[in-house]
């Protein structure tokens, strides 16, 4: 880490306690920009000191601060994880989606415990559509029982379902046909489940 960076971060401990908002908001683009300027060459251990500095200077930020960051980090691959957990879980539908749409440093547990409590159908959309989607991830929103973002999510060829989701996905399909139209037209339906989805056809 540089001179420039070491100094940065040593004045932080004093300056995050005793600055203003819009101080802090300074500090925060400020911490960002470095991260940012350089972040592939950042260690596990350095990238560990960001996520530790930005997520205490997003406890007190501004949503336009907070939309500006999570826009910025959502397709970084190896952003600070903490920090990007911590914008995925936010209310503000803004805040969220870019990372829940783009970030590949979400983890899956993250992404399910959005997917099962969130309100907002913006967020829920953009789970559908990540570019890989695991199983627990699809579970949950099978669960939400949402017409829409089940299509969405099955029509992603990159989303993985387990095969009670399949199955809950069949029962739903025998009073939607473009549903079961559309499990039909995937690849990974167990074998043993295809006389149910026939019968959902039918």
């Amino acid at each position: 880490m540089t001179a420039n960076a070491h100094s940065l971060i040593a004045e932080l401990d004093v300056a995050i306690d005793q600055a203003t908002t819009s101080r802090q908001s300074q500090i925060l683009q400020r911490v960002t920009d470095l991260f940012l300027s350089d972040t592939m060459r950042f260690s596990d251990e350095q990238i560990a000191i960001f996520d530790d500095v930005i997520q205490r200077l997003i406890e007190k930020a501004e949503n336009p601060a907070l939309i500006t960051l999570s826009t910025r980090l959502a397709p970084i691959d190896n952003a600070p994880p903490n920090v990007i957990a911590t914008l995925a879980q936010n209310e503000d539908v803004a805040v969220a989606v870019p990372v829940l749409t783009l970030s590949p440093v979400l983890t899956d547990e993250v992404i399910a415990k959005v997917a099962a409590s969130v309100k907002g159908p913006r967020q829920l959309a953009a789970i559908a559509g990540r570019g890989r989607i695991s199983e627990a991830v699809t579970d949950a929103l099978v669960d939400r029982g949402i017409p829409e973002l089940i299509h969405k999510a099955i029509a992603n060829p990159q989303a993985r379902f387990s095969e009670i989701g399949f199955v809950k996905l069949i029962n739903r399909a025998k009073t939607d046909k473009p549903l079961a139209t559309a499990i039909a037209a995937r690849g990974d339906l167990p074998a043993e489940l295809l006389p149910f989805l026939n019968l959902a056809l039918a």
